[in-house]
């Protein structure tokens, strides 16, 4: 009966997935891989657990603490190989999995159980249906964690992994704690499975929350691309006067982000040099069109022996062509921020957030650094800039450097015709001297007077 009851409420949770739309039969195959893995896995356990009692081991040491771990560490593997193979990245298709992987595990524990104790009572329903809902939990449990491990690309991977395979583990080894020790009779087991249905279930909606309000920060970032962005590109593309132009991408840009301030530098070789700064706290404006020259020494790419200058943070990004967003300059030490403390002693001012961007042409050429200092809130403080901020500002650098290719590119067909107008000139001016010379008029003129200049020379000095 227990084992019915246990393959029929498996059977039954796969199929409730199922309706709810967790699985399709596009990936069924894939829930009945991990199905299957976790059966396989049970069998693993089993014949481990059979060796350690014919060892000596204390059984009740394997069933709490090792077997466990065992179960887990082969469900998160085979999680870990459907979504290296699928290439999903969805929370929930990883939970799916999870759960199948633990059903699988479940249905061998139960028909274990069974066999074990062949008489049909409600203490062997309850224990297989707590059973059943604990290991399907703490699977599910590590369905998510793999799938986070697997597509987190930062320094926490660690972190979420032993994170999550400990909670899980932790959840099945106080449930076997509780079912051997017998607190709470059967009845407190199956709460406790119950329990951890509920709570993944609330952590699932939670990111599928997330991911809801994560797709309409992206629409509002797409309108306010066709609305803002995309009209302010418009407008740096028509203005003819250079220096205006430059101006133009720091002050839109500073505008747009809420930026104290805002620095645009160009390339020339190998050198950055600083051609529009500007600052509204502390009334700075200099470069572009403002008439104030920049007296600041170009920033060097390469240090002695052609080593790039990574220490530098714009120099950075105009080498690697990567945008850069830093928090707080005070603590991050991948930069030297020397020249940014020497500016905040001078001027009594705080250079904290950096969102640096470099403005490539469109062979991806990198033509010089957007720079943005300190983006302000509402309350005027500083903060640091909001990463869908970043992306927008990205759209609008791909934007400012368009203009910037096309106004170069405007400027040196300009230059080119002015040559070709002279040479053309020069053709001209060669063509009618050749016409007047070649006539026999000419000629005879200039026969003429080398005939004179002959004479003159054959006349005997007085």
């Amino acid at each position: 009966m227990a084992t019915l009851i246990s393959a029929s409420f498996s059977f039954i949770i796969l199929i409730v997935m199922y309706s709810f739309g967790l699985y399709t039969r596009r990936n069924f195959r894939w829930v009945l891989l991990s199905l299957i893995w976790g059966g396989i896995g049970f069998g693993l356990s089993y014949l481990l657990d059979q060796q350690s009692i014919a060892a000596g081991l204390n059984p009740a040491v394997m069933l709490i603490l090792v077997l466990p771990i065992i179960q887990q560490i082969l469900a998160s593997l085979g999680v870990l190989a459907v979504v290296h193979w699928e290439k999903f990245d969805n929370l929930v298709d990883g939970s799916v999995y999870g759960f199948a992987s633990g059903l699988g595990y479940a249905m061998g524990r139960t028909l274990e159980y069974s066999l074990n104790h062949p008489e049909d009572n409600l203490q062997g329903v309850l224990s297989t249906l707590s059973t059943v809902l604990v290991l399907a939990t703490a699977s599910g449990i590590v369905g998510v964690v793999m799938t986070q491990f697997y597509f987190k690309h930062r320094v926490q991977r660690g972190i979420t992994l032993l994170s999550g395979l400990g909670a899980s583990i932790g959840y099945i080894v106080l449930f076997n704690y509780l079912v051997i020790q017998k607190v709470g009779g059967d009845i407190l087991p199956l709460s406790f499975g119950i329990g951890g249905v509920t709570l993944i279930g609330l952590y699932i909606t939670g990111q599928l929350r997330s991911v809801l309000i994560r797709l309409g920060i992206e629409k509002r970032r797409a309108d306010t691309l066709l609305e803002i962005v995309i009209p302010i590109g418009v407008q740096l593309a028509s203005e003819k006067n250079f220096q205006k132009l430059l101006e133009s991408m720091v002050i839109e840009a500073k505008s747009f982000c809420g930026a104290d301030g805002g620095t645009l530098y160009l390339r020339k070789g190998n050198m950055l040099e600083f051609t529009v700064e500007r600052n509204e706290s502390l009334n700075i404006a200099m470069g572009g069109a403002s008439g104030t020259q920049i007296t600041l020494p170009p920033l060097q790419l390469y240090l002695e022996g052609e080593k790039p200058n990574h220490r530098n943070l714009a120099c950075y990004v105009a080498l690697t062509g990567k945008t850069v967003n830093i928090d707080d300059s005070y603590e991050n030490k991948q930069f030297d921020f020397s020249g940014a403390r020497e500016f905040d002693k001078k001027y009594n001012y705080a250079s904290v957030s950096f969102l640096t961007i470099p403005l490539k042409n469109s062979i991806g050429e990198v033509q010089g650094v957007l720079q943005l200092l300190n983006a302000l809130d509402s309350r005027k403080q500083y903060v640091s800039f909001d990463n869908n901020l970043q992306q927008l500002m990205e759209s609008f650098s791909s934007l400012a450097a368009a203009a910037l290719e096309g106004y170069i590119l405007e400027q040196s067909l300009r230059k080119e015709i002015q040559e070709l107008r002279i040479e053309i000139d020069q053709v001209k001016r060669e063509r009618q001297v050749a016409e007047i010379t070649d006539n026999s008029y000419f000629k005879n003129l200039k026969e003429k007077a080398q005939q004179m200049r002959e004479s003159k020379k054959d006349q005997p000095e007085e």
